[in-house]
Formats: C-alpha cells, sequence, structure tokens
C-alpha cells in the first residue's frame, strides 16, 4: 500500500493503463472519507493508454489517494481528455462503443417523450467500465439517441458507493408520479438497479440489494433514493431488476434473477413497495431478466407474455388470477454464446425494440472492450401450434442502407464461385434460398467466412451454429456484416447468431463458393451510408 497527498489543481487526475500490469485499486479520499475508488492497471513505466479521474468536485483542497498493492503515486492533472488516446482502428459503425473503456449489460432501456419541450429521446444506459477495457469498476453508462441508430454517449449516470457496484437493471417513466418523486414539469424517469455490495473495498461485507435513482429533468442528471434499498437482499447474488407495467393486474411488477436457472416476481403500486409474488424457473438460463407483453401475429385479443434470460432462453406465459402460468417450455432464440443479456425499450408503445451485449469481439486496438447490438425488433407468432418469439433489424437501420448489387437465380455447380467486388463498410446481405433445392455454399466476405448448408439445416460461423431455418419451406437467411461482427437471421427472425467477424479491408470481395450444386433464388447487397454525418 503507498499513500500520498495532493492539492487539487485541475478537474482530472491523470492515471495511465499498461496491458500486462497486474490491476491496482485505487481510493481517493478527503477528510477521511472515500470519495472515489478505481480498480484499474495503473502503469507508469509501459502505459497504453491514460484514463481521468474526476476531482473537479475539490479544486483547491487536499486530498488523499491510496494504491493497493503499494505503487507510488505520480501526480498528473488535466482539464481536459486527450480524445486522440481514444482512436480505435475499425470502431463499429452501426454498435453502439463508448470512446474509451469496457461495456457489458444494457440497462435501463427507455423512450421519453418530455411534456416540457416535446422532445423524444431514446435512453440508453449500460454496464460500463470507465478506467480499463477489462470488467471492473462497474458504472452505468449513458447514451442518448433520436433515431435509435445514432448514439451520443452522455456524462455517467450511477457510479459506485459504499453500497457496493452499479449492477444491472431497468428504467421506466413513471408518468402518473405514482412514486411521488415528481419535481416540476418533467415525468419522472426512473432507475432501477442492483447495488453490489461487497464488490468494491466501500462495501465490503454488504450483500447485493435492489436501489432506485430518479431523474426530474428529463434524464439529464440522476439522484439516488435516500431510503435504499427497496428491496433487501433474497439470495446472496440476487440480481438485475427488469420493472414493467402489468395492465392485467393493474400494477408494476419486478422480474428479478435469485441462484442457477431461478428467477422471481415482485409486484408493486407505488414503484417503492414491492411483494414477492411468485418463481419462475427457466431451465438453461441465467441472469439478465427480460419480460414484456405481445400481441400474437398482432391480434390484439390474443396477448401473450414473454420471459426471457440473458442466453436468450425464453418462455411464453399468461397473465391469469394475479398469476404468470407458463404456457410454453423455453426454446432459444440467439443460437450462439456471443450476444448476451438482451433488454427491450420501455415507452415504446406496442414495439418491442431490443438490445443486447456483443461479447467477446475482437478489435484492433485496446481502447474498447466490447459493443452493443443493433437495436432490433420482437414480435410472437404461432406456427403449428407453437409460439415462436421473432427478431429482426428494426426499421429505422433500412434508411441508411441502399442496393448496391442485386441478383436473381444464380445456379452454381460444384466448385464454381461467384464474386461481387465491394468497397470497405457495413453491408447488409439477404439470400433467399428455395426449400425445393439442396445448397451447400459458403459465403466468404472480407476475409472471413461463413457456411449454409440446407441438407442439415446448419449455419456455421466458426464453431458457432444455428438453423438455417426452423419452420422449413422457403429460406430467407440475413447477414449484416460490421467491422468487427457478424450478425445472422433465417426466416422470419425465429433464429439468430452473432460471431467476431474482424474485417479485412484489404480483401474487397464477397465470394460464394458452392461445395455442391446450389441455386440462389436471389442475392441483394446493401451498404450502410451514414447520411446522419456522424456517430
Amino acid at each position: 500500500m503507498s499513500l500520498a497527498s495532493f492539492s487539487v489543481e485541475k478537474k482530472y487526475v491523470v492515471l495511465p493503463v499498461g496491458r500486462y500490469v497486474d490491476s491496482r485499486k485505487i481510493q481517493f479520499s478527503f477528510g477521511g472519507n472515500v470519495f472515489l475508488e478505481i480498480d484499474t492497471r495503473l502503469d507508469y513505466v509501459n502505459p497504453v493508454n491514460c484514463v481521468y479521474a474526476d476531482v473537479s468536485e475539490f479544486i483547491g483542497l487536499q486530498i488523499d489517494v491510496e494504491i493497493h498493492p503499494g505503487v507510488e503515486f505520480v501526480n498528473m492533472q488535466t482539464d481536459e481528455k486527450d480524445r486522440r488516446r481514444y482512436e480505435c482502428v475499425n470502431r463499429p459503425e452501426i454498435h453502439f462503443t463508448p470512446s474509451y473503456g469496457w461495456l457489458n449489460d444494457p440497462n435501463g432501456l427507455v423512450k421519453y417523450r418530455s411534456p416540457v419541450t416535446g422532445e423524444t429521446v431514446w435512453h440508453m444506459f449500460y454496464q460500463f467500465n470507465p478506467y480499463d477495457t477489462v470488467w471492473g469498476n462497474m458504472h452505468w453508462g449513458h447514451a442518448v439517441s433520436h433515431d435509435l441508430i445514432h448514439w451520443e454517449e452522455k456524462d455517467i449516470a450511477l457510479c459506485p458507493d459504499s453500497t457496493g457496484t452499479m449492477f444491472s437493471g431497468s428504467a421506466i417513466v413513471d408518468s402518473d408520479n405514482v412514486s411521488g418523486l415528481k419535481k416540476g414539469k418533467d415525468d419522472p424517469i426512473l432507475l432501477f438497479y442492483t447495488a453490489a455490495g461487497g464488490e468494491n473495498l466501500m462495501s465490503k461485507g454488504k450483500v447485493f440489494t435492489q436501489c432506485l435513482a430518479f431523474s426530474t429533468d428529463g434524464g439529464k442528471t440522476f439522484s439516488k433514493y435516500e431510503k435504499n434499498p427497496i428491496i433487501s437482499a433474497v439470495t446472496p447474488a440476487n440480481r438485475d431488476p427488469k420493472v414493467i407495467y402489468c395492465e392485467e393486474m393493474e400494477r408494476w411488477i419486478m422480474a428479478l434473477y435469485l441462484d442457477r436457472s431461478t428467477y422471481c416476481i415482485f409486484t408493486s403500486e407505488d414503484l417503492i413497495n414491492w411483494v414477492k409474488l411468485q418463481d419462475i424457473n427457466l431451465e438453461g438460463d441465467a441472469e439478465c431478466p427480460d419480460i414484456f407483453p405481445l400481441n400474437v401475429s398482432g391480434n390484439p385479443d390474443d396477448r401473450k407474455w414473454v420471459f426471457r434470460g440473458a442466453s436468450h432462453r425464453y418462455l411464453v406465459l399468461e397473465c391469469r388470477n394475479y398469476h404468470f402460468d407458463v404456457i410454453q417450455d423455453s426454446k432459444p432464440l440467439n443460437f450462439g454464446s456471443y450476444s448476451y443479456a438482451s433488454q427491450t425499450f420501455s415507452g415504446s408503445g406496442d414495439r418491442r425494440i431490443s438490445m443486447s451485449w456483443e461479447r467477446n469481439i475482437t478489435f484492433p486496438n485496446d481502447t474498447i472492450g466490447g459493443q452493443m447490438s443493433y437495436p432490433s425488433e420482437l414480435v410472437l407468432r404461432r406456427e403449428n401450434g407453437e409460439y415462436f418469439l421473432c427478431s429482426n433489424p428494426v426499421k429505422e437501420l433500412d434508411r441508411f442502407f441502399s442496393v448496391v448489387y442485386e441478383e436473381n437465380r444464380i445456379s452454381l455447380r460444384g466448385g464454381e464461385e461467384h464474386i461481387v467486388r465491394l468497397d470497405s463498410g457495413v453491408y447488409d446481405i439477404s439470400f433467399e434460398l428455395s426449400g425445393k433445392y439442396s445448397n451447400r455454399f459458403s459465403v466468404l466476405l472480407f476475409g472471413k467466412k461463413l457456411y449454409i448448408d440446407t441438407d442439415t439445416n446448419t449455419i456455421r460461423l466458426g464453431n458457432e451454429i444455428c438453423p438455417a431455418s426452423v419452420l422449413g419451406g422457403r429460406r430467407l437467411i440475413r447477414m449484416i456484416v460490421d467491422s468487427c461482427s457478424m450478425t445472422v437471421t433465417t426466416g422470419g427472425g425465429e433464429a439468430m447468431i452473432t460471431a467476431p467477424w474482424l474485417c479485412d479491408y484489404n480483401l474487397k470481395k464477397l465470394i460464394i463458393q458452392a461445395e455442391s450444386s446450389s441455386y440462389i433464388e436471389k442475392v441483394t447487397v446493401k451498404k450502410y451510408n451514414n447520411s446522419y454525418g456522424g456517430k
């Protein structure tokens, strides 16, 4: 352990970060009270980047810094962040990434229309480590958008404190002010989160509890509820509260992860006081519950509830007599391991718009860790007596893509190739395949290969496999490739898969390679055009 004192003269303390040293715990305190705790790979000898500790509240005062294990503190301060250090080769175009740091679960997805300004804004919060490109120091990052595609990073919404670090949760707009937290004309935005006790030194010995924060200025600033927690520990690691209004019960419900494959549901009439209703078991899944209603094939007289976990398995439920009954056992939606912790936006009316964390994606340098998916819209269909949750890219994405190549009726003998010349960029590529023909071919795009085999009904990306069709018959396979990832959806969106896809833009071509005689009814290639004018 090393100790130092220094006078705060500028907004930030500069902390150089290395890649190969162990993480150090850094605590800043004033008057004997810790006000900021950071876990990062502090490295004054071989730094690869810098992070910035905001100490502006103490300008003109003397503060203390303590480092575990003992690294001698070097006092470097600045008023401006060096944005050049955050430059990222191959930064994704349609997948949100923070300017610097680690990102994981989406939290608190909410659409908000201000009664003061009339402006509608999509708010996305997310698990965020602003001090390193690996997991730790869990904050709630914050970004906003007007079109669901282009996101502007905002100030951090929630920071770790003496209750723990800030784990996952959800957000709603309390338009009826049932919480009593409204001040002024803006409706309160409520954030429900897990305070992960014991995950930082400040909360040593404490447990995981469910807490509340709120904004009364349209999402510009957030305050933590002074009577937290709103739910004490149910199990040692209970976490990830998802809150939504249930019309059938005429009250708010909260889905909460407990342990293994067990979740539970709480109810509330005021968003402050919660009563446990029931347990739900989601076999084969864990963490990050999401629960929401959908009208089957858009029919308002056939309403069901969907309950899903972090690994994209979902149950279909009915709400009867103040209870959720499972009417269909779990099915998978995303068949890969790289997409995780999907959540849907609240406040979006009948539309169920979802985003997820895309993990273990390879980036060419070390300024970011993790990306968010592009937004998808969910629908529930019933086919052959079964319910299928379907996911497809939101229609808002289409306006930024234009067709650059299209061809019908491509016949290939085994060993033949069909080549399409492309520029660097982001692409949306669709294959339409008839159920009458056998197809075994690969798609080579920017140096990476995807395999399609209709005989075995499989699509393979590396070690990841998903069905080419869930329902059989005519097959539609849609691929969206960004600079570092590929997502494939099949059929009407009944199955999907995400995988790393680090584009080699030296190889500017799409090559269809037939392994046996193949017939493709139609290929459509669309290229992303960022007409918005910036990320």
